[in-house]
């Protein structure tokens, strides 16, 4: 995909988008950051690769599952406000399992919200959002025991919308915003979506994060072939380890910049290679670190249902955008009863993120763009909410585009130049997800215009048909 000429107004419009400053949130000074993990393991790992980079930093084991957060939080002079004070850095690092296939063992992600799933937090499950996170950011559930199958981990995955899961962030975020800490939480993957966990692994570690030496030797006692097991999955566990090592040192660093966020809606019924494609284009163009991406529910301006399942469509959705830096998959609007209505989507995330209008672009296409004043509160999500963003498309390109949204927009005694301004210096393309839907029943190859594992999926599932 190739931009217009870099002279274009809607350059100039996305360039001034691009250096809008940001509000930033700095721990004291000489105040070191404080990392926390949940086994010493983990920790030792960590530990290492932080202090190879020269960052002086507080360590400390915080143990296994909500319990042992709670206890720490409760007996450890580190969570008070005198030694961590509102404002500190504070990071919670380890492994975690995935609920997402296409992440893989050893992926690196923080956290761009955690919901907790376990008994110790009331239906619906609260969410918390991480003050620091990274490029590459996830959802994850937290959760009271290990998951151990496939199956449950499908059943969570659905069930909160999370990438991955573990069981500490959940009982940590609580802590982290009550302290007001500067924090985040950072989880390499230990074992991938189809990945089933030894019964007996589980068994051998203790909540305070060190290894039950009694349960381990009657454990191999009952199978020797555990010993080889458990020495392969420490090797194997050391690169994505001292990755995260790499990443909370990454974390530390920009512990005081705030990640401008692109978010990018769509019925994905099914995703095109176009719509990754310009989704990775804007984030560069507008400098976002973060982009959410919103499958819809049911839109007050789409005729009929969808063509697939909701879970036909979060799958494809998850493979379309894996590639795409900082993605996450918000499924908020999926489990929203009745109509999904763009401006209550932006008023939860602003909330939660406690994000400026300058710094939650809302990313739509042409066509949306042009029946804009159709949308609920139209006014309230261009004025207050977000910036928009607008992707060409035929007949028009860019530049006719541009002059076009501002006649329309100063006609409706808007800011005719803003919305013009607002045009994405792209290549017009057209493709759309109806022409696939066409293609495939009408038995025509795909493969140019989808994802090889979305392709992947469909022909699998026999959809479109």
């Amino acid at each position: 995909m190739r931009p217009i000429g870099r002279k274009s107004i809607a350059l100039k419009r996305v360039s001034t988008i691009a250096t809008l400053p940001m509000k930033t949130q700095s721990p004291p000074r000489r105040q070191l950051p404080l990392i926390l993990s949940a086994t010493q393991f983990e920790l030792r790992a960590i530990r290492s690769a932080v202090e190879r980079s020269g960052i002086a930093a507080d360590f400390e084991c915080i143990g296994v599952g909500p319990g042992a957060v709670w206890r720490w939080s409760s007996s450890r002079g580190s969570a008070e406000s005198v030694r961590s004070p509102a404002g500190r850095c504070v990071i919670l690092a380890g492994i975690a399992g995935a609920l997402d296939h296409t992440l893989s063992f050893g992926s690196v992600r923080s956290a761009s919200k955690i919901i907790g799933a376990g008994s110790d937090f009331v239906r619906p499950s609260p969410s918390f959002v991480p003050v620091l996170q990274s490029a590459q950011t996830t959802i994850i559930a937290s959760v009271d025991a290990i998951i151990t199958t496939p199956k449950r981990k499908l059943a969570i995955g659905m069930e909160t919308g999370a990438s991955l899961v573990d069981m500490e962030s959940a009982a940590f975020a609580s802590i982290a915003s009550q302290r007001e800490w500067n924090w985040g939480v950072l989880r390499a993957v230990s074992d991938d979506a189809s990945a089933e966990v030894p019964e007996w692994i589980c068994s051998i570690l203790l909540n305070t994060g060190s290894i039950d030496m009694g349960a381990l030797l009657l454990a191999i006692a009952a199978n020797p072939r555990r010993a080889i097991t458990l020495v392969s999955i420490g090797r194997a566990l050391r690169h994505p380890l001292k990755d995260l090592g790499v990443a909370v040192v990454a974390m530390i660093r920009n512990a005081s910049r705030k990640p401008r966020t692109l978010v990018f809606g769509g019925t994905f019924d099914p995703p095109h290679r176009r719509h990754a494609e310009v989704v990775a284009a804007a984030a560069s163009e507008l400098e976002c670190e973060r982009v959410i991406i919103v499958p819809a529910g049911q839109s007050p301006l789409r005729d009929g249902l969808t063509s697939a399942s909701t879970e036909d469509r979060l799958t494809m959705v998850r493979r379309a955008f894996a590639k795409v830096r900082g993605v996450e998959i918000d499924t908020r609007e999926l489990h929203r009863a009745g109509t999904s209505f763009t401006v209550d989507t932006l008023k939860e995330i602003a909330g939660e993120c406690q994000m400026a209008r300058e710094d939650l672009i809302l990313l739509i296409g042409a066509d949306q763009a042009m029946q804009f004043e159709r949308w609920k509160e139209w006014r309230e999500i261009d004025l207050r909410l977000a910036t928009i963003a607008v992707i060409p498309r035929p007949p028009h390109g860019a530049a006719a585009l541009a002059t076009q949204l501002a006649d329309k927009f100063a006609a409706l005694g808007e800011d005719g130049q803003r919305w013009g301004a607002s045009v994405l210096p792209f290549e017009a393309i057209d493709l759309s997800a109806s022409h696939i839907r066409d293609r495939l029943r009408n038995g025509l190859d795909i493969s140019d215009l989808v994802d090889p594992s979305v392709e992947a999926w469909i022909r699998e599932h026999s959809l479109y048909r």
